[in-house]
């Protein structure tokens, strides 16, 4: 089978959660058999095409990196019309969120199917949320929030009644499911569900590495971890304002965040604010092969992200590591996150709360390896590479289906 998948982000524009889904999909494909092609946004330097792990790459250089905006329509179309001229028609294109719906009907008979990370309808609840937040303390980053909020009114305005045209939609996420039926009016006919998967080899249970264990803790107490891009939505602040708390009832706690952002300069000062400095440390960037083994030195696990939209991997890789999670009760991460089974919910942006469910792990060892056990078992379960593969050639053959009765 001959796939174009089309994303803004590709394997030269760093790391990310829909970076790693996308091209654990593409890779994954290649290995069935199939030929892949990426179409993505420019790069800052090195060659407009590339192959990698048996996955072509096609980055359109009149387009700036990690957005589709501009030339992405014509360029992402006319890449395609050649690469068709070149080496034979497409049997499917793979829109990666929205960026692809513009090539719906471009091609008779060739379905067109759509990746829902999140939705634009999901955005702006987020950045409603961020605005309440922000105001009246820091005005300027509620109006920076206020403008991305009209941005994705826009969108959402705009990309609806295209979505519905689709020949194929896949949900991430139980609740992404009821967005796209009552939001988006996606017929039912062409919505499917394919949760994403994480490679659960590189991620799965292993000995802490006394080394870094040591170093990261050096009074031996217990280290809560969190990786994240450091952004207000990801919710880190909710989780430094938890952690006077947390040093009550365990004096020697470490929190150790790993990853880097523009929020970083804020969430280091509220960390001196609140006199919590000596106990939080601030990795900065990890590469993916080195993430596991900041999973496997830790005794729990938290993200407490504002943002309604789909669950972060960085909780499906924390649960491979049969580590114990509290997480926000928001969005699709009840889809990853059963309470009280397979991790710990609290409201977003309740800090009390979050405390309160870390404190709780990290005093009842017996309910933190149940909770860490049962989370492997279910990454082994529902959010493996290969059922995200087997789940997506499902969608492609239920689309082409659709597609072709529409050509008839």
């Amino acid at each position: 089978m001959r796939i174009a998948q089309l994303s803004p982000v590709g394997p030269a524009h760093g790391r990310g959660g829909v970076q790693d889904i996308v091209w654990s999909l593409c890779a994954g494909l290649a290995n069935r058999g199939h030929q892949v092609t990426l179409v993505t946004t420019g790069r800052r330097e090195g060659s407009v095409t590339e192959t990698l792990g048996g996955v072509r790459v096609e980055y359109l250089t009149n387009v700036p990196p990690m957005r589709a905006i501009g030339a992405w329509e014509r360029d992402s179309r006319g890449c395609l019309e050649r690469l068709a001229r070149e080496h034979g028609a497409w049997d499917v294109v793979h829109s990666q969120s929205f960026c692809g719906l513009h090539l719906i009907d471009a091609w008779p008979g060739v379905p067109v199917v759509a990746s829902l990370h999140g939705t634009h309808w999901d955005e702006l609840r987020t950045r409603a949320g961020l605005i309440r937040e922000s105001l009246p303390a820091r005005p300027a980053s509620a109006l920076k929030a206020s403008a991305l909020w009209g941005l994705m009114l826009g969108r959402y305005l705009n990309e609806g009644p295209r979505l519905k045209r689709a020949h194929g939609v896949i949900a991430t996420s139980v609740e992404q499911r009821v967005v796209l039926l009552e939001r988006y009016g996606v017929n039912p006919a062409r919505l499917h569900d394919v949760w994403n998967g994480i490679d659960a080899q590189l991620f799965s249970p292993r000995p802490a590495d006394a080394a870094l264990r040591a170093e990261l803790a050096p009074l031996g107490g217990p280290i809560v971890l969190a990786v994240a891009r450091l952004y207000q939505e990801k919710g880190i602040h909710h989780a430094l304002r938890a952690w006077p708390q947390v040093l009550r009832a365990r004096l020697n706690a470490v929190f150790v965040i790993v990853g880097d952002g523009p929020y970083r300069g804020e969430l280091e000062a509220l960390a001196r604010s609140l006199g919590v400095s000596s106990s939080v440390r601030f990795v900065g960037s990890v590469a993916l092969e080195a993430l596991p083994a900041y999973y496997a030195a830790c005794d729990a696990f938290v993200n407490p992200t504002v943002r309604i939209n789909g669950y972060d991997l960085t909780i499906l890789q924390a649960m491979a590591h049969a580590k114990p999670v509290v997480v926000s009760d928001i969005g699709s991460v009840p889809t990853a996150v059963a309470a009280d089974r397979d991790g710990l919910l609290a409201p977003p942006g309740d800090a009390a709360a979050l405390a309160a469910q870390l404190t709780r792990l990290l005093d009842d060892t017996a309910l933190a390896q149940r909770l860490g056990a049962e989370a492997r078992r279910t990454i082994e379960a529902r959010f493996s590479l290969g059922a995200m593969v087997d789940g997506t050639l499902r969608v492609y053959e239920a689309a082409a289906v659709i597609a072709r009765q529409a050509r008839a």
